[in-house]
């Protein structure tokens, strides 16, 4: 063995020891290596408590703020992203826009590294002749010089690989080895991995175990925020990497290093080191520890790594709550945890007022000014100057911008353009252009809504309307396209039996996938009280979820609706106004709802309220207005809340708005204020009866008749004749038995499924259950013990004890039952041990089968498992193979009880008493 000490490596200085073994390097394909962590004071580096809020780059809030440069970076590197990832083929000219835009306005951003990312562009959109015709690869070569080490190693696995240029292996390899001669951690791990495989670099005569110090000391770098996720990748090479011999020391090492600089996801690899580690290895004290900073620092844990806490970790139950905090204690009197714990929501206060401006707006139209400039950026800024200057006060300029989306080919802003056409319905070659536009994105670019649009309006907008051969034509054309967003109650939503109902799941996630508000909160909510679902999915969409205001929204409205106690409605109370503070006035109105269902009776809610409603009232939001003139009926007159909001109304009101105003207005405004109202309406029942009513409020009987007429065409007729059954469940009548759940698993094992056979076996294992079948409960046991791991293994042993008899009978008559709880207990998993130990005592016919029983009781009772050492105490204060010793047994009983186990308490309680105290 040898030893060296090194410094001063990538900045640090401080002494770092590497051991190497100098046996066998010749021919080995990792190297017996070992480079340890600096010491160093724990400190939080990595995890700083004040967070970035999420940009928000829609705020409606007035501020005086002009664009800036760093602004419209930001905004730039968000689109080329998006685009690439959208499409990179289909927005090629647009990101090469963007970027050339971006060289121009950033220094640090060098037209060497552009041309590195318009080489990246070509890979991304599949263009790798295009890109060799132009010669780009070949032209970074002649500026190599100007090159830092990590971009000349991007240039040589192009001359290696021979993308987008004719392979040069020498020229790749002289780049590889100026980046190491400069100091590159990257470039000296490929110099490592070429003399592993025995193909070693000319020029480079620097030890391996050398080269592989300076990979990792470089890796390492400086202590900054990003020094875990470095010092985890170091981990990682110590067990799984294929430069240097697997040393789960080290790596343990090095995962402790970056849990101290705060790193969340290094400190739970610490603790899952001790849940696993053997009784000499563990450490109680230092694994609660790592568990606090792994629960500080963003982590949220599974429902079976809780579970694996209690039984393997040896912590107190009141500690572990502790630890946990919101993660579960706060969900106290819920039927479920709720997935909201996984929402990383900011702060995001509108003010009483819209601006009309903002950065943003500033930057579109900057972008707009580009020749290539695509179609989408019209849309968008289309859509930001309605929102900021008014939908009515901004029309004529918003239509503008929509002509030129139209002429680019954008869709969305065809479709867009469409619908605000048709507030000049009375002109048949203007309507006739708005069926036009939507035909075609429907036809041309595959828009699915554009299909309801039309459906909407040939059946309601039209002057004509109801035209019902065209609308049905496109309605039957929608409904087969299967788009329209799934429509679920509240309370259906969480009964879908998923074997019954299926294809409404398998729809809902799907447009849960593709992005959609609705379908996003339903799904989330489906997962959250789903049993079997796991707390990764639960995470994964809540991440969806919590990129979407309007989900959000919909989401904290399912909870409230949902919600069965007081403590889940004031969970739900509470969860709303997280969800208002990071959207904004957006959720205001629903905010205001639930506050008036719940406690609007207290007049600092109340006064809340109207705030609220007033804000939401200014950006032209009816239904707020409606609301705040129904709940200050008692001290004002409807119409001064008119008069409060008329210019509001006027510049920007919606749908409900126009309606709230119809009585109050001239009769020379009802043409126009209904005009606007038909182009934002739904073509459904309720806008049907607030138009018929308006024409009634002025005294139109037969403009009244034609909305009433209208309303009369829709499916299932009037509103009030319809039944609380949806058309999937009317369309499903005596349509065949759907598939039983035992006939859905049988299918699944034939396809492969391992986890199939664990539910058949809780199917058939169930005396209450119409699948009750021992024989093949039984069977299934066996084929989970063949095919399966250790953990399927314990699975077994833990189940088939629980069994009954029965089904024991027909699995010890084919296995040695006993022999596998031994060589699993000998193995040294807890679980096993704690299993045989009662399974022993189960069937102990001698006092010698009780004293076998009860030691391995007492090896797992030592490794920290509560269920244990409840069992072992009560073995001891039963003398169960072994003297009676009421002392110990007190011990572990207490232990237990503390731990949160009721029986050992309870027991405790009766060994104390018979002794007399």
């Amino acid at each position: 063995m040898k030893t060296r000490i090194l410094t001063g490596l990538a900045g640090l200085s401080v002494a770092i020891a590497t051991i190497v073994s100098t046996a066998g390097l010749a021919n080995a394909k990792t190297l017996d290596l070992v480079f340890w962590p600096p010491t160093i004071e724990p400190q939080n580096i990595c995890s700083p408590d004040n967070r970035e809020a999420k940009p928000d780059d829609l705020s409606v809030g007035e501020s005086d703020e002009r664009l800036k440069d760093s602004q419209r970076l930001q905004f730039l590197r968000r689109d080329i992203r998006r685009l690439r990832q959208d499409d990179a083929d289909q927005w090629f000219d647009s990101i090469l826009t963007l970027i050339n835009w971006r060289v121009r306005l950033s220094e640090k951003y060098s037209p060497l590294a552009a041309q590195l990312d318009i080489i990246q562009l070509y890979i991304e959109a599949g263009r790798l002749e295009a890109l060799k015709t132009a010669g780009l690869v070949a032209g970074i070569r002649g500026q190599s010089d100007g090159l830092t080490s990590q971009k000349k190693l991007i240039l040589a696995q192009y001359y290696l690989n021979g993308i987008g240029v004719a392979p040069d292996v020498d020229y790749a390899r002289s780049l590889i080895l100026e980046a190491a001669f400069a100091g590159n951690a990257e470039a000296f791990l490929a110099l490592a991995r070429m003399e592993l495989n025995g193909n070693p670099m000319p020029g480079w005569d620097a030890p391996l175990d050398i080269t592989v110090t300076l990979a990792f000391g470089g890796l390492l770098g400086q202590m900054n925020s990003t020094v875990c996720l470095r010092a985890r990748r170091l981990a990682n090479e110590y067990q799984y990497g294929d430069i240097v011999s697997a040393n789960d020391e080290v790596a343990y090492a090095w995962y402790k290093f970056a849990a101290d600089l705060g790193g969340g996801e290094s400190a739970w690899r610490i603790v899952e080191f001790h849940l696993n580690a053997d009784a000499a290895r563990k450490d109680n004290e230092e694994m609660v520890k790592y568990l606090r900073l792994a629960l500080s620092n963003g982590i949220a844990l599974e429902d079976s790594q809780v579970e694996q806490l209690k039984s393997s970790g040896g912590i107190d139950e009141a500690i572990l709550l502790s630890i946990l905090g919101y993660n579960r204690s706060s969900d106290t009197g819920r039927k479920w945890p709720s997935v909201s714990r996984y929402f990383q929501m900011s702060v995001n206060l509108d003010s009483e007022k819209v601006d009309k401006d903002s950065p943003y707006i500033e930057y579109l139209q900057e972008l707009s000014q580009f020749d290539a400039a695509p179609g989408w950026v019209f849309t968008k800024l289309a859509k930001e100057v309605l929102v900021r200057r008014g939908r009515w006060a901004a029309e004529a300029e918003a239509l503008s911008l929509l002509e030129i989306a139209a002429q680019r080919r954008d869709p969305e802003g065809m479709q867009l353009l469409a619908r605000k056409l048709i507030r000049q319905r009375d002109d048949p070659a203007i309507l006739h252009r708005a069926i036009n536009l939507l035909t075609q994105t429907v036809s041309q670019h595959g828009l699915m809504s554009s299909m309801d649009y039309l459906d909407s309006l040939y059946r309601c907008q039209a002057n004509q309307a109801p035209m019902l051969h065209e609308a049905d034509f496109w309605a039957e054309n929608y409904g087969a396209a299967q788009h329209q967003t799934v429509q679920v109650s509240a309370t259906d939503l969480i009964t879908l039996d998923p074997f019954r109902e299926p294809l409404v799941l398998a729809q809902l996630q799907s447009q849960a996938l593709a992005g959609r508000a609705g379908s996003m909160a339903n799904f989330l909510q489906r997962l959250q009280v789903d049993p079997l679902a796991s707390e990764r999915a639960h995470r994964l969409w809540a991440a969806r979820t919590d990129h979407s205001n309007k989900a959000l929204e919909l989401f904290a409205e399912l909870e409230f609706e949902l919600a069965t106690n007081p403590a889940e409605r004031h969970l739900a109370i509470e969860l709303f106004r997280r969800i208002y503070l990071n959207n904004g006035v957006a959720s205001a109105l629903d905010l205001s709802i639930a506050l008036i269902e719940d406690n609007a009776r207290n007049p600092a809610i109340a006064a809340e309220i109207i705030t609220m409603l007033t804000q939401a009232g200014n950006r032209g939001e009816g239904a707020s207005i409606r609301l705040m003139a129904r709940l200050l009926a008692k001290e004002r007159d409807p119409a001064s809340v008119y008069d409060e909001f008329k210019d509001i109304i006027e510049e920007r009101g919606d749908f409900l708005a126009l309606m709230f105003a119809i009585p109050y207005i001239s009769a020379d405004k009802l043409d126009d204020y209904i005009d606007r109202a038909v182009s934002l309406m739904s073509c459904g029942t309720k806008d049907v009866d607030e138009l018929g009513d308006a024409y009634a409020i002025h005294l139109y009987p037969e403009m009244s008749y034609h909305w009433r007429r209208i309303g009369l065409t829709f499916k299932g007729g009037h509103v009030l004749s319809k039944l609380r059954l949806s058309d999937l469940q009317m369309g499903a009548f005596k349509d065949g038995r759907s598939p039983e759940a035992l006939d859905i698993y049988t299918r699944e094992l034939a396809e492969g499924s391992r986890t199939a056979l664990q539910t058949l076996y809780r199917l058939t294992v169930d005396p209450d259950l119409e699948t009750y079948d021992p024989v093949a409960a039984a069977e299934h046991m066996l084929a989970v013990l063949d095919r399966g791991g250790p953990g399927d293994q314990t699975w077994v042993l833990s189940n088939y004890r629980r069994a009954g008899s029965s089904l024991r009978s027909l699995v010890a008559a084919k296995i040695d039952i006993e022999q596998i709880y031994r060589r699993a207990a000998q193995r040294g998993d807890v679980g096993a041990k704690l299993e045989y130990g009662l399974y022993l005592r189960d069937l102990a016919t001698t006092s010698g089968d009780l004293g076998e029983s009860t030691r391995w009781l007492g090896e797992a009772a030592e490794s920290g498992n509560v269920r244990a050492m409840a069992e072992f105490g009560y073995a001891l204060a039963m003398g169960l193979g072994v003297p009676q010793d009421r002392e110990t047994a007190l011990v572990w009983l207490t232990q237990a009880g503390e731990r949160g186990d009721e029986t050992a308490k309870d027991l405790a309680h009766l060994v104390r008493l018979q002794r007399g105290f």
